[in-house]
C-alpha cells in the first residue's frame, strides 16, 4: 500500500476536527486493522514452524548419533577388523614398507643399490652463456638461437620448439620445464668459470635419456648437450650420472645371483602385497604383524560416538537431573530443569538407557576376557564411557578373536535391523527418529502452505484497505464540508443576534 497518501497534514487541508481524525486513521492504521487477524495467524504459524524445524534438528542429530553408534558395533563384529596387519621396517633408513594383503611374517632384505636417475650437462664446447638472461645467439653472428629439440625418456617424447625472436637460457628452461609430457627437469647451473650450462636431470630412475635436434645444427648441439651436429637421435655427450637399477635380495647378505632389479626405488613385487621403498643400501628386516593400533582406533571411535549419543541425547531431550546441593550433613538435593531441552518424548531416552544396559551386562565365554569392563571400557556416573587403551591393546595381541566374540555378542543382544534397540530407534523412516522426522516434516508442509494462502489473502485486505480508507477519506471530507458550512451558518447568525441587540 502506498505511504503517500498518509504524509499528507491533514490539519491544514481541514482547519476542523475532522483533520485532526484524518491525521490520527492514516493509511497505515487503516492497513493494520484490517490485516491484523491475518497477520496473526501467520506469526502464530510461522512461530510453530520455527519450534517444529527445531524439532527435527534434534531428532536428526540423535538419529545420526545413533547410526553411528549402530556402524561402529558393526564394524567391531566384523572379523575384517581383526585381520588386519601392518608392515614395519627395522631400519626405516633403508626401506620403508605399506602392508595391503601380504602375509604375516618377517623378511629380511639388502639394498646393494639404489635406482638412480640420469642426470646431463652441457658444455661450453661450441657456446659461452656468461648471463643466463641474456639472449642466446648462434656463435660468431648476432642472430638468436632458433630451432627445436626432442628429448625421449622411457620411450616418452616431447619437443620443445624455441621462437624465432630466441630467448634466454633461464626462460629455455623454464620453457622445456613447462612442456606438456616432458620427462625431465631443466636446471641452469654456474660452473667455476663464472659460465652458465644448462643441466637436465630425469624424472624417472632407471631411464636413460636420448636426444634429437630437429635442425642441424641446432640448439642442443649448441649447448654442449650432444656432440655431433647430426640430426640423429644421441646420448648426451657430457653424463654426470648414468641412469642405474636398484639391486635387492633376500637375506642379511647380497647375494647378486638371486637378486631383483628395477627401474625405481618402489618396488610392488619384491614381497606380495606389500610396497617396499628403498631409501638408501643396507640391511633391514621386514616386519607384517597384527595392526593393534588400527583395531583400537576402531574401539575409540565407537566410545566417541557413544559418548556423543549421550551428551546430545541428554542435552535435547532431558528434562532435567536431580543434583546435589552442598556436602556432608548439609548435603540436599533438588531437581534442576534443563533449559536446553528440545524433544518431550521419552523414546530418545529410554533407547540410550536400553542400549546402555545391554553394554554393560554382555558376557560372553570363559577366560580372561567376557565383557566390555574387561577390555577397558567402564562406563561413568553421567553414561558416557571411559577407555583404558593398555588394557584394550593388552587384549587385542593376547585374544583378539575373543574381543570379536564380546562385540559380536554386544551386537546380537541389541538387535539386528528395525526390530533391535538402536537400529529400530534411527534406522529407515519407519524407526522412531524417522517417524517422528516425516511427522514433523509433513507438519512443515502443511504450515507453508497455510502461510502462503494467508499471505495471499493479506495482500487482498492490503488492497481492500486503500479502497475503503478511499472511501472513507470521502465520506470525512464531506463531512468537514457541511461542518464548516454549518459553522460559519451559526456564526453568522451569532454575529446578528449580538448587533440587534
Amino acid at each position: 500500500m502506498s505511504s503517500s497518501t498518509g504524509s499528507i497534514n491533514w490539519s491544514q487541508v481541514y482547519n476542523t476536527p475532522i483533520g485532526q481524525i484524518l491525521e490520527d486513521l492514516n493509511p497505515t492504521v487503516f492497513e493494520t486493522l484490517l490485516t491484523q487477524s491475518t497477520n496473526n495467524q501467520i506469526t502464530t504459524l510461522q512461530n510453530q514452524e520455527q519450534q517444529d524445524q527445531t524439532l527435527i534438528s534434534a531428532w536428526s542429530t540423535l538419529q545420526s548419533d545413533a547410526q553411528s553408534v549402530s556402524a561402529d558395533l558393526t564394524t567391531l563384529a566384523s572379523s575384517a577388523t581383526y585381520n588386519q596387519l601392518m608392515a614395519s621396517s627395522s631400519n626405516n633408513n633403508v626401506a620403508t614398507a605399506v602392508d595391503q594383503s601380504a602375509q604375516q611374517g618377517t623378511y629380511t632384505i639388502t639394498v646393494n643399490a639404489l635406482a638412480e636417475p640420469e642426470i646431463d650437462i652441457g658444455s661450453t664446447a661450441n657456446m659461452t652463456v656468461t648471463n643466463p638472461n641474456a639472449t642466446l645467439t648462434v656463435p660468431g653472428t648476432t642472430s638468436p638461437l632458433t630451432g627445436s629439440f626432442t628429448i625421449t625418456v622411457g620411450g616418452q617424447s616431447a619437443t620443445v620448439v624455441l621462437p624465432t625472436s630466441g630467448e634466454s637460457l633461464n626462460a629455455l628452461v623454464s620453457q622445456i620445464n613447462n612442456t606438456p609430457g616432458i620427462g625431465v627437469t631443466a636446471t641452469a647451473v654456474e660452473n667455476s668459470q663464472g659460465d652458465w650450462l644448462i643441466e637436465i636431470q630425469a624424472n624417472q630412475t632407471g631411464q636413460a635419456i636420448s636426444y634429437a635436434d630437429n635442425t642441424s645444427p641446432g640448439p642442443l648441439y649448441y649447448l654442449g648437450l650432444v656432440s655431433s651436429s647430426s640430426t640423429a637421435t644421441q646420448s648426451a655427450a657430457n653424463i654426470l650420472q648414468a641412469a642405474s637399477s636398484a639391486e635387492v635380495s633376500f637375506g642379511s647378505t647380497y647375494n647378486a645371483s638371486e637378486a631383483i632389479a628395477s627401474t625405481s626405488n618402489t618396488l610392488t613385487n619384491l614381497i606380495p602385497g606389500m610396497t617396499v621403498t628403498l631409501l638408501s643400501t643396507g640391511t633391514t628386516t621386514i616386519s607384517v604383524t597384527p595392526n593393534v593400533s588400527a583395531m583400537v582406533s576402531s574401539v575409540q571411535q565407537f566410545v566417541s560416538d557413544w559418548n556423543q549419543w549421550v551428551k546430545d541425547t541428554q542435552n535435547l531431550a532431558e528434562a532435567g537431573q536431580v543434583e546435589e546441593v552442598g556436602t556432608g550433613s548439609s548435603a540436599s538435593y533438588e531437581f534442576v530443569s534443563n533449559a536446553n531441552q528440545v524433544i518431550t518424548s521419552p523414546l530418545p531416552l529410554a533407547t540410550l538407557n536400553q542400549a546402555a544396559e545391554v553394554l554393560g551386562a554382555t558376557t560372553t565365554g570363559s577366560g580372561t576376557y567376557q565383557s566390555l569392563a574387561d577390555l577397558g571400557l567402564t562406563f561413568n556416573t553421567n553414561g558416557t564411557l571411559s577407555l583404558n587403551t593398555a588394557t584394550l591393546t593388552d587384549a587385542l595381541t593376547n585374544d583378539p578373536t575373543q574381543v570379536l566374540n564380546i562385540f559380536q555378542a554386544v551386537q546380537q543382544n541389541l538387535g539386528i535391523g528395525i526390530s533391535g534397540v538402536i537400529n529400530g530407534f534411527s534406522e529407515g523412516p519407519t524407526s522412531s527418529a524417522g517417524e517422528a522426522i516425516t511427522t514433523l516434516n509433513e507438519e512443515v508442509a502443511s504450515d507453508k502452505s497455510q502461510i502462503a494462502l494467508l499471505n495471499q489473502q493479506m495482500s487482498n485486505e492490503e488492497e481492500q484497505a486503500i479502497i475503503q480508507y478511499g472511501q472513507w477519506v470521502n465520506s470525512v471530507s464531506k463531512d468537514s464540508e457541511r461542518y464548516s458550512l454549518l459553522n460559519a451558518l451559526f456564526n453568522a447568525n451569532s454575529g446578528s443576534s449580538s448587533s440587534g441587540g
